[in-house]
């Protein structure tokens, strides 16, 4: 996905919670090294502050194994350096020292790995539950999927029809308007305004347009027609008074009944899959290794 012209402002995903962690705690443990140069610490001091550096990668990429482990390569580090002091004076005027910074380091690197185990799992679980687009306050392509799963159930067991009415915006159009996000979450509110009480909008984004879907219970094909064409006017007209140079021909309507036009129908929900996947990677990957396991 092209996410210069996304227009939607992402849920904090691991992978991103991972770097903004990164480059946190690495400024702090960098500008503390420092701090204590300019103090003029000794500087096997300044080298033993700068051993929380790897813990602290080790923990943020493979847990508590990646802390404990970086902990032990710290203060075997530790020790080279204080060795040929040790040497000179003896280990008992640098024992107490050793094993507070060794108690340190494994303490480090025990709680960081265990409390990025539990970030990691907190944002994949909210990922697997996540149900909104963050950019428009619309529902997001995973629902879409659940809920068309579901109606296609009820249709079946209780004879009923649905429909699905989609429209796509090339995204091209919004490439150099400096207000995109704002254009698409008002865009958002002209779809809710536009929907019945008992329909769902839906918004997601491919790598070349936006797409705007709304499930339609107990509307048949000619409904569902009109309505994604009109949507479609709306939009249109919308984004022309906006300063938005983008023909109606540009903007796509798309309509499938259930059951019906399952062909149609499976084609749009391959394209929400695609996304959802785009936008929840880590989700994607849990799903995927879960299906590895249960094979």
């Amino acid at each position: 996905m092209e996410t210069g012209v996304a227009d939607r402002l992402s849920a904090l995903s691991y992978a991103q919670a991972r770097r903004l962690l990164l480059v946190a705690g690495l400024a702090i443990l960098v500008v503390t090294a420092l701090v204590m140069l300019v103090r003029k610490v000794e500087t096997s001091e300044v080298v033993a502050t700068l051993l929380f550096i790897p813990i602290f990668i080790a923990f943020v990429f493979w847990g508590v194994r990646g802390g404990v482990g970086g902990a032990l390569t710290a203060a075997v580090v530790y020790f080279l350096i204080r060795y040929p002091a040790i040497e000179a004076v003896g280990v008992g005027r640098f024992a107490g020292l050793i094993v507070s910074r060794t108690f340190a380091y494994f303490a480090f690197g025990l709680i960081g790995g265990w409390a990025n185990e539990q970030l990691q799992g907190s944002l994949t679980k909210l990922e697997l539950y996540d149900q909104i687009n963050d950019a428009t306050g619309l529902y997001n392509a995973r629902f879409f999927l659940q809920d068309t799963d579901l109606e296609m159930s009820r249709s079946e067991r209780y004879k009923t029809i649905f429909s699905v009415a989609w429209v796509d915006v090339p995204s091209s159009a919004f490439e150099s308007h400096s207000k995109r996000h704002k254009i698409v979450r008002e865009l958002a509110g002209l779809l809710k305004e536009s929907v019945r009480t008992v329909d769902r909008a839906v918004h997601g984004q491919t790598a070349t347009h936006l797409r705007f879907a709304v499930v339609l219970p107990e509307t048949g094909p000619e409904g569902a027609r009109t309505f994604a064409d009109r949507l479609a006017d709306k939009m249109g007209s919308f984004l022309n008074d906006r300063r938005i140079e983008i023909s109606r021909d540009d903007i796509h309507a798309f309509a499938a009944t259930f059951p019906g036009d399952g062909p149609e129908l499976a084609s749009v929900r391959a394209g929400f899959t695609e996304i959802d996947h785009l936008e929840h990677p880590e989700a994607a990957a849990a799903a995927v290794a879960a299906a590895h396991a249960d094979g």
